[in-house]
Parts: C-alpha cells; structure tokens; sequence
C-alpha cells in the first residue's frame, strides 16, 4: 500500500481514480511533462527522496543560481581581500588571541552579513589564513556540504577542519564534542566568531563588500609572546619545583 496523499492505494497508478493529479500526492507524484505526461508514480523515481518533481526542480535552480552568484562574489573576494597587496596575512606561530563567545559575531554587523550570506566564503578565509587548507578548496567544499544534501555528512568533515583552526588560534586540542554540536546547530555562528578571531589576530578589518584594512599588530605581538613565555616559566615551575629567583 502507498500513500496517495489522503487516500491509499496499492500502487502510485492506481492513486489517481480518474482525477488526474489532485489524487497523486503523499508518496507519489504527477508527471506533467516529459515521455511519461499524466502518469502517477513514486516520488523518489522523479526527483529527491520523498520530495515531490517541482520541489526538486526549485532546488536545482536555486542551488545552481545560488552557486554561480557564489562563484562570482568568491572571485571578487579572493582577488580583493585575500590575494590584494600585501595579501591577507597568515596566523603566526605565537598566537594567544581570546576565544571569541558563540554568539559575538551579533555585535559586529558586517561579520554578521558575511556569515549569513556569504558563509561558505569566510570559512575559507578562516582556513587560509590558519593554512588548513587553500581558499578555493575550502570555499566550494563549504558550498556543496552546506547547501546540498550531504550536508550531514558534512558536520564530521567541519569538526576536523574547525578542530584545526582552533589549534591554529588558540594553541591547545579541541573538544569534538562541542565542535559536533556547533557543527549540527551553530554553524554560521562558529564561523563568524572563528572570524573574528582570525581578523583581531592577523589585524584585518574586513567589511562589505570586499573592504579590507590591516593594522600592524606588532605590540599585540610583542605582549603575546612575552605572556606566552611567562606561562612556560609557570609550568617549568611547577613541573620542577624550581622557579628563578629564588623560588623553590
């Protein structure tokens, strides 16, 4: 027995009774054009699982116009932002910048547009720069996980790559668990506070459209590095119970 959509039959052919397709839902849907015109069958033989032909049809034309819009804005901004002089800086080696709140991306309002309409383009970004991966790969691969319907396959492959840019910005291991969770339900929102931080730690202001302005961030640099080597001592300290100055 099928689902015709208020009424059941023993086959999708059998749903229609001689209304056309007002009868042909549920689990089956009307051809309306094509070798098979006025014939009732199982939606997954036309389209999407379980999704009836015309939902299919408005998918395809979205994700594909949606793709070219993508592609071309991506172009500008590789050519903008990232490869314009002197070229979007690399996260250093000594990097001790503050991890940024879930949700802090809401107070910056141009991350906040990137995030929203032009995600898969700051992800990149955040991988460039942290040199988990180029700029083109990370793009389309943010693209076709994000907007297609392998996006659930997609979260495991994010928890790697958002592990990575952790490491990159904050020095220490991830939690996979919280990166899954973030991956599943916040992922806009964990790219735009990746952002962020990736943005204070190589001193870019990016705005739209495609603005970009550095500052040398050379005291930062300095402080951070000089913090960093305060914690090392720290920890010789209480590994051997010896600290300069008299310490013990």
């Amino acid at each position: 027995m099928v689902n015709c959509g208020g009424s059941y039959a023993a086959s999708c052919s059998e749903c229609p009774q001689g209304n056309g397709a007002l009868w042909c839902n549920g689990e089956c849907a009307w051809i309306g054009g094509g070798m098979y015109v006025g014939q009732c069958v199982p939606a997954v033989d036309v389209g999407l699982p379980g999704v009836p032909p015309a939902s299919t049809d408005y998918y395809l034309i979205w994700f594909v116009l949606s793709g070219i819009i993508m592609l071309v804005y991506a172009a500008f901004y590789n050519q903008w932002v990232i490869k314009a002089p002197p070229g979007f800086p690399k996260v250093g080696s000594v990097s001790i910048v503050e991890r940024k709140g879930l949700f802090e991306c809401f107070k910056y309002p141009d991350t906040c547009l990137y995030v929203t309409f032009c995600l898969p383009i700051v992800a990149a970004k955040n991988y460039y720069a942290t040199d988990v991966c180029p700029f083109w790969p990370g793009c389309i691969f943010t693209f076709l996980c994000s907007y297609s319907p392998f996006a659930p396959i997609s979260m495991i492959f994010r928890c790697i790559l958002s592990g990575r840019v952790q490491e990159a910005l904050y020095g220490n291991k991830r939690d996979c668990v919280l990166d899954c969770l973030y991956a599943m339900f916040c992922f806009p929102c964990d790219v735009g506070r990746e952002s962020l931080a990736v943005d204070e730690e190589v001193g870019a202001d990016v705005r739209c459209c495609c603005k970009v302005t550095y500052t040398v961030p050379i005291v930062n640099e300095v402080v951070n590095a000089f913090e960093k080597t305060e914690q090392a001592i720290e920890r010789s300290c209480s590994k051997y119970r010896f600290c300069p100055g008299g310490g013990h």
